[in-house]
């Protein structure tokens, strides 16, 4: 009697292997929660916290002139000129506030953001595996991500001189886009190092990265236009606002903090979108640990039947 075929988990549609993209809709919550609400928070505090020192800063280096009364105005060469060289600006550009307020910022982003992704995997947030996970992603992220966008940068860089306005304006909307993409999928390499060692190393520090590396390049389509969209969709609202506030000016006390809180609102949707992909990864991680498992017991099971 020919024994059983052993069932793969190719056969199991939960057991079968997936990318980021069927995660996205468990993820909606996105920002919203315990730890995402600090993530918005830290969010906005990066925004403003810097914009209110420094223009508190520059109102002390101009004196009581006139330039506070032309907010989104161009300011002509001799007005920078002269908050340079009278205002003092070239003895200190930035004061203490603008500085600390944004590290600070970034640290609640940071680290809200990592809360609210172990709480999602279901795994202990430490500060160890934050901390080491982004040393992992400096030996296995760094060389292979950067090349790649060095490639794709290089191609538009080309593109851009060949003289077609179509390519030349491709070129100068991509070629930025392109960065802020390789930070977004570092970012996404960091996220599942850090999962993966907060999980613990059972099968040894080589098998952790090349696990992680793996989870990352397996997908490779899906995880780079996560990350293209991902920039994009956090890059472009920041931008219409600002080309907003630059084409009706401020003139008024109103305009300003209108413009003010349109940033806001589309700072806190950026961190809604972080906390977004930050949710998707931890439910992809989950699964992919679920595979991983079943992939080894399966490789086990073969290998005791081949010994009898």
């Amino acid at each position: 009697m020919e024994p059983e075929r052993p069932t793969t988990i190719h056969t199991e549609e939960e057991l079968a292997p997936r990318g980021p993209w069927p995660f996205l809709r468990g993820a909606l919550p996105g920002g919203f929660g315990r730890w995402g609400w600090g993530l918005l928070a830290g969010w906005v505090l990066v925004l403003l916290g810097p914009a209110l020192g420094w223009a508190g800063h520059l109102r002390r280096a101009a004196g009581w002139s006139a330039l506070p009364s032309h907010w989104g105005e161009s300011l002509s060469a001799r007005d920078l000129w002269e908050l340079w060289e009278n205002g003092g600006l070239q003895h200190k550009v930035m004061n203490s506030p603008t500085v600390h307020l944004f590290g600070l910022g970034l640290v609640v982003v940071l680290w809200c953001g990592w809360r609210m992704q172990a709480e999602t995997a279901g795994q202990k947030a430490r500060l160890g595996p934050w901390l080491l996970g982004a040393l992992d992603t400096l030996l296995i992220g760094v060389v292979p991500l950067g090349l790649v966008a060095w490639l794709v940068d290089l191609g538009l860089a080309k593109a851009g001189s060949s003289g077609l306005d179509a390519l030349g304006w491709t070129a100068f909307f991509g070629r930025p886009l392109v960065w802020m993409s390789l930070v977004a999928a570092l970012n996404v390499q960091w996220w599942l190092c850090r999962l993966g060692r907060s999980a613990g190393l059972a099968h040894g520090y080589r098998s952790h990265l090349g696990v992680s590396f793996m989870r990352l390049w397996s997908h490779p389509i899906q995880w780079g236009l996560l990350s293209i969209g991902g920039a994009a969709l956090r890059a472009l609202p920041p931008f219409l606002v600002l080309l907003l506030a630059w084409r009706l000016g401020g003139g008024t006390t109103f305009r300003v903090w209108l413009f003010l809180l349109l940033q806001l609102l589309v700072t806190a949707v950026n961190g809604w979108v972080m906390g977004w992909l930050l949710r998707a990864t931890a439910r992809f991680w989950n699964h992919d640990v679920l595979v991983q498992d079943v992939r080894m017991t399966l490789k086990e099971s073969l290998r005791d039947a081949e010994a009898l």
